[in-house]
C-alpha cells in the first residue's frame, strides 16, 4: 500500500515501515530505536518533517487561508476534538485523525 505521504518521505530519505498489527504500536513505544535509528509515529502529535524555507512560507500561507475553517470546524465539533489544524501531513485526504505524543 503506498499512499501520497508515503511517497512524499521516501522522496525527503526517510524510511517508512508501513505497521498495520495491533501490537506494533505497543511494540514502537518499547523499542525507539533500531540499529542507531530512531522509530517515530507518524500518526501521533508533533510528527514533523524536514522542509525547505520555501516549503515552510507556502505552509505558513496556507495555514493562515484556512484559519478561519479551522475555527469554525472546532467550533462545530466542540468538545468531540482537542484540536483543528492545518497540517502538511495530509496528501489526498481531507483530514486525518492523530493521537496525542
Amino acid at each position: 500500500m503506498n499512499s501520497p505521504f508515503i511517497e512524499k518521505l521516501k522522496k525527503k530519505g526517510i524510511e517508512v515501515l508501513l505497521m498495520t498489527e495491533p501490537i506494533d504500536e505497543y511494540a514502537t513505544q518499547q523499542v525507539k530505536e533500531f540499529e542507531g535509528h530512531k522509530l517515530k509515529c507518524c500518526t501521533k502529535e508533533g510528527f514533523e518533517i524536514e522542509e525547505t524555507e520555501e516549503e515552510k512560507k507556502a505552509f505558513e500561507e496556507e495555514k493562515q487561508a484556512f484559519e478561519g475553517l479551522c475555527k469554525l470546524i472546532k467550533d462545530v465539533l466542540g468538545d468531540k476534538v482537542e484540536k483543528v489544524i492545518v497540517s502538511n501531513r495530509i496528501v489526498d485526504a481531507p483530514c486525518v485523525l492523530v493521537t496525542g505524543e
